[in-house]
């Protein structure tokens, strides 16, 4: 099993309009939103029904759906954070710099 991190940068989030202009609720869902997106390689899917359960509660989709696909952008291959693509390429760029060095000592 392929074990998954991501960087999260906490005074980054407590900064943002998302943090500050969400309810709870909407912040819960978002953040679950996020998560899974990063485990899907960045691209959330262009289904409500997949969209409504990662947000964590369903039955919540409708309330909150509006506010938190707002930080979201549609494209081909499904909704994408610009916020998470960044933080993806970077995660992408330190480990390609971590293998490259572990290499080099090797030999």
């Amino acid at each position: 099993m392929r074990l998954m991190a991501m960087y999260w940068w906490i005074d980054r989030w407590r900064k943002s309009s998302a943090f500050m202009d969400m309810t709870l609720e909407e912040q819960g869902a978002y953040r679950n939103l996020l998560d899974e997106a990063h485990l899907r390689g960045g691209a959330l899917p262009n289904d409500e029904r997949i969209l409504a359960k990662a947000c964590g509660d369903a039955t919540a989709w409708k309330r909150v759906q509006t506010t938190v696909m707002a930080r979201f952008e549609l494209r081909p291959d499904g909704w994408h954070n610009d916020t998470l693509d960044v933080v993806l390429g970077e995660s992408v760029r330190r480990a390609t710099n971590q293998a490259n060095y572990r290499d080099r000592i090797k030999n």
